[in-house]
């Protein structure tokens, strides 16, 4: 093992030291190590009034909006007419963003990479502190595309779809802040495609207020109730609580069906009664299959009626007679081409094989691709049973080493996350020390440390620790990923030794300076694996891997040397977020100090 794999593998412990002092300790500490401070309201709004001229000299115009979005909800409670202006200034440059460049996805790898609509981005920025405004600019908008729709030959199905999804976006961004600001988006979409934004935006409001998401619902079913099967059907899955729809749909994915959500026999009942009617009108007046549908719609309805089989004959009984006719009419409509294809299409699928089975028939293909792709699935689809040797061993079957050792390390990793669920801490820290990548180490490392709170004590050896992980680091390429595990250290630092915290993040500084045209602006951990014929793409939140956030909380002890700091940034950008962000905790650290007692004089005698 390397002097840089012992040092990383010693900072998985150290992590968990670092964070287990008390949270007494850790206030007597900055307490010692804060310095005066010249922060106040007067100073946090110049700053930012100083980041919105900088945003001036910015090229990448989606990081000057963003700017702009982030100063102007800052000074909005201080100064609305100014943050009105700085708004209005970031929705003229999406605007013209988009015409300019528009929003179709972009490939990265096999990934398909969608391209934000900064125009709804301001949109969603704006509602928060004004909903009214924020509809108007939205109506100004879809007003825009329908003009522009007008002047074409042809209706663009697929973009109209794209408005629909970009107003859910919306929705859904508002839905913990502004519930009624969220429900107005969210129906305006509904005159537009419906696509599998419906039911997440649904399963996502039924969490905070069901009875209005059930409202929702009808009124969904109501907009679509006439639309194409490979519409229609996207309303399936809510009624039911299914994590999918009962059809073949265009896209589909695994919804995340909150935990307390149960069948609603009402909404079940609205939607059986419109797919019955769908089947009887389709029986009595059959129409041409859509040429450019994967599914005809007698196809899409005869699977839809057979996976609701037993459920409706469970909690609609009723309705039972009515879905066997409909089944019975609708079969006779497809043709035997079709036929075969549906009924194997509903057919269990064959035994799963098992990891040994898997990994032999890959060995067994003579394409070199397919082999590759047929052993890297199964390894990353490996069950929890299967023993980390028995999967090494497979991964040495792969030739290509740097993605054989990105597969072993997506298996150490996600079983490192079942580790810490299930409070097997050792396990965890073991796991996580094979991890080749250095920030999803780190990511696993704060987890640990969150996790191992009351475990020890020991501020020495915790401070060794990093500092042998530090000088690891310090050895390692200026790259990104070097920058953000410094980040996730100060970050780290901040709770345990802030005075140390700053010097780390002037150091994070510095190897961020290094680096050209660097992009810190998400605080995901990526997983990106890609061979010659398969991908696989995942990402996870910590907050620590946000220059922000670490610059915010050692920004706490030390507003002037951090503030210091972030204007040493080379990247405009950056500087200007970090500093953002410092005047965001100035503002409300000012909001929170008590104000001074009046002292009252007792009066004065006559």
């Amino acid at each position: 093992m390397s002097i840089f794999s012992r040092s990383l593998a010693a900072f998985v412990v150290c992590g968990l030291i670092l964070a287990s002092a008390t949270a007494s300790q850790s206030q007597e500490k900055a307490q010692a190590v804060a310095p005066s401070s010249s922060c106040s309201r007067d100073s946090a709004l110049a700053i930012i009034q100083q980041q919105i001229d900088l945003s001036k000299t910015f090229d990448n115009d989606v990081r000057r909006i963003a700017v702009l979005l982030r100063a102007a909800d800052l000074i909005w409670p201080y100064q609305q007419e100014k943050a009105r202006a700085t708004f209005t200034e970031a929705f003229d440059i999406a605007a013209r963003n988009f015409k300019e460049k528009g929003d179709k996805p972009v490939n990265e790898g096999r990934l398909i990479v969608g391209v934000p609509d900064q125009r709804y981005t301001v949109i969603t920025a704006i509602a928060r502190r004004d909903p009214v405004w924020a509809g108007k600019l939205s109506k100004q908008v879809l007003q825009e595309e329908a003009d522009e729709a007008r002047d074409k030959a042809a209706k663009d199905a697929r973009q109209d779809a794209h408005t629909g999804e970009k107003l859910l976006g919306t929705a859904n961004a508002l839905l913990t802040s502004d519930p009624a600001a969220a429900l107005s988006f969210a129906t305006s979409s509904l005159s537009y495609p419906a696509t599998l934004s419906i039911p997440f935006f649904l399963f996502k409001f039924s969490d905070i207020d069901k009875g209005a998401a059930d409202h929702f619902y009808q009124a969904s079913l109501s907009a679509y109730a006439r639309s194409p099967m490979n519409q229609f059907l996207y309303l399936s899955s809510y009624p039911f609580a299914h994590n999918r729809e009962v059809g073949e749909m265009p896209s589909w994915t695994i919804y995340a069906v909150p935990p307390g959500l149960k069948p609603n026999p009402l909404l079940e009942r609205l939607f059986m009664q419109t797919l019955l009617t769908r089947a009887r009108d389709l029986v009595q007046n059959p129409v041409p299959t859509d040429s450019g549908a994967r599914w005809s719609d007698a196809s899409q309805i005869f699977m839809a009626l057979t996976r609701l089989e037993a459920e409706v004959a469970a909690s609609l009984p009723d309705l039972s007679p009515a879905l066997q006719e409909s089944k019975g009419n609708i079969s006779a409509l497809l043709t035997q081409k079709d036929h075969e294809r549906t009924v194997d299409t509903l057919a269990d699928p064959p035994p799963k094989k098992s990891f040994d089975e898997q990994i032999e028939a890959g060995d067994r293909q003579a394409d070199a691709t397919r082999r590759e792709a047929q052993i890297g699935m199964a390894i990353l689809n490996a069950p929890e049973s299967e023993s980390l040797e028995t999967i090494e061993a497979a991964a040495a079957k792969i030739d290509d080493l740097a993605l054989r050792a990105k597969l072993l390390s997506s298996v150490y990793f996600d079983r490192a996350q079942r580790a810490l669920k299930e409070k097997r801490l050792d396990d965890a820290r073991r796991l996580a020390a094979k991890i080749d990548s250095l920030d999803q180490r780190a990511f696993l490392y704060s987890r640990i440390a969150t996790e191992s709170m009351k475990l020890t004590r020991n501020d020495t050896q915790a401070r060794e620790m990093l500092e042998d992980v530090l000088n690891a680091m310090a050895k390692a390429p200026n790259t990104e990923v070097t920058a953000r595990a410094q980040l996730a250290v100060a970050y780290l630092y901040s709770s345990f030794d802030p005075s140390r915290g700053v010097a780390v993040l002037g150091d994070a500084v510095k190897t961020i300076n290094r680096i050209e045209s660097i992009d810190l602006s998400s605080d995901r951990v990526n997983q990106r694996i890609e061979g010659k014929g398969f991908g696989r793409y995942s990402s996870l939140q910590s907050p620590g891997f946000s220059p922000e956030t670490a610059f915010r909380e050692i920004g706490k002890v030390d507003f002037d040397g951090t503030l210091y700091l972030a204007s040493n940034l080379a990247d405009k950008s950056l500087r200007a977020m970090t500093s953002l962000a410092l005047a965001d905790q100035c503002l409300k650290d000012q909001a929170a100090k008590p104000k001074p007692k009046e002292t009252r004089r007792a009066p004065t005698k006559p």
